[in-house]
């Protein structure tokens, strides 16, 4: 059991603002939709019990690392509900240990690491209901004022998993995910009218178009266009622009297409290309940790700035336009971060893309830049401690320079 005492005098009441990466579930409270952003979600039961005249005034810190190597953290403050982190990539995680921290306090002295020792998974588009929930007491200090916590942590029941689950479905947005081993522990729901199944694609669906563009030549496109024969269908559409494109970039002699390809219907965005720079799409910026989203608004700028040196950056909303048009013709399963951006780049007949990634440990920051075309993929990354938002521009900066300067 874990007990901590502050006595009024020394720790004013001070209400904390709940942190940007976490919701906590209440009647009222929004599943995310799921987006490349918000790839998985992890619920955190906890029971709060709060007999004293003030706020929650201690959040938990809960350590974890991915199978990968890499470290971070996410916080859940107490409110008798269920806290919802949807900022974590599909993977496999161990909780290492928690600390706990007081709500307002400037410099805390070091905390203690509780060991937790839990391992959970997060699969794209699904929901996860961590093993293990948070109970906790906030009680009155002593009879003239302040409070004290105390808290430990204990497993969570099959029964109180699908308490839960019940009360996500209440969510509008709750039919957009899956449950994580839902057959282990949720009962079957009350019949519900049953959704008019996905229309089979045929030949051209995803599996067909993948094959074309794993071969990657101008006859498996011809190939996937002769099958699909289907001007309506946006595979049909990428594939028709790419296979044009091949046969623009031959220089000496062209093969003479044995099918007339019917002109298609499906609107292509048009990117107007103001200089000869190659053009480029910026991917959302991943990251994982603390960091005010005002520094990350910060740091996107700066990348944007480098890269407009170099490229011709295609503006926001016909990326967004492509990414909408991508998740509604690809089934969650099927949409891996490549995959989907490959697919965006194809739908605006883009070579490059360029996505930044920030790692925050305890005041540390690692920056990495990912540049993705048609042949390669390249990874540039820095880490520096304790810096601000200066030095890390200047990383960025520094970044750009080796991917460009490394691939000339």
């Amino acid at each position: 059991m874990i007990y901590t005492q502050f006595r009024i005098k020394r720790y004013l009441p001070i209400f904390f603002s709940i942190f940007i990466s976490t919701i906590f579930l209440s009647n009222c409270a929004r599943l995310p939709k799921p987006s490349i952003k918000n790839k998985t979600i992890l619920v955190v039961k906890d029971e709060f019990v709060n007999t004293s005249s003030y706020p929650p005034q201690i959040r938990i810190k809960f350590n974890i690392k991915s199978s990968n190597g890499l470290g971070g953290n996410f916080y859940v403050m107490p409110s008798n509900g269920n806290a919802i982190i949807s900022s974590l990539e599909p993977g496999n995680y161990n909780i290492s240990g928690y600390t706990r921290h007081a709500i307002g306090q400037v410099t805390p002295k070091k905390n203690k690491t509780y060991p937790l020792r839990l391992k959970f998974e997060l699969k794209n588009n699904q929901i996860t209901v961590l093993n293990r929930k948070i109970v906790a007491k906030q009680k009155p200090y002593n009879s003239r004022g302040g409070w004290s916590f105390n808290m430990n942590t204990k497993n969570v029941t099959d029964s109180e998993k699908q308490e839960v689950i019940n009360l996500l479905r209440k969510d509008e947005n709750f039919s957009l995910w899956r449950i994580y081993e839902e057959k282990k522990y949720v009962q079957k729901p009350k019949p519900v009218p049953v959704p008019e199944p996905k229309i089979d694609k045929g030949d051209c669906g995803y599996r067909f178009y993948v094959r074309a563009t794993e071969v990657n030549t101008v006859k498996s496109f011809r190939n996937f266009l002769n099958k699909c024969n289907d001007p309506g269908s946006s595979y049909y559409s990428i594939a028709y622009r790419t296979l044009n494109n091949k046969l623009k970039t031959k220089k000496s002699s062209p093969v003479k297409p044995s099918v007339v390809l019917p002109k298609v219907t499906v609107p292509t965005p048009k990117i107007t290309d103001q200089s000869k720079k190659p053009q480029t799409i910026i991917i959302p910026t991943g990251s994982l940790g603390e960091m005010t989203e005002k520094r990350i608004k910060i740091l996107e700028k700066t990348l944007e700035s480098k890269l407009d040196d170099y490229f011709s950056i295609v503006p926001k909303d016909l990326y967004e336009e492509a990414e909408n048009q991508v998740w509604d013709e690809l089934d969650s399963d099927e949409c891996t971060v490549e995959q989907c951006n490959m697919m965006i780049r194809e739908f605006l007949q883009v070579e490059n893309s360029f996505q930044m990634n920030l790692i925050v440990d305890e005041g540390d920051t690692q920056i990495s830049i990912t540049w993705n075309d048609q042949d390669q993929k390249r990874v540039e990354e820095d880490y520096c401690e304790g810096c601000g938002t200066r030095e890390l521009r200047k990383m960025i900066g520094g970044l750009v320079e080796k991917l460009v300067k490394g691939k000339n």
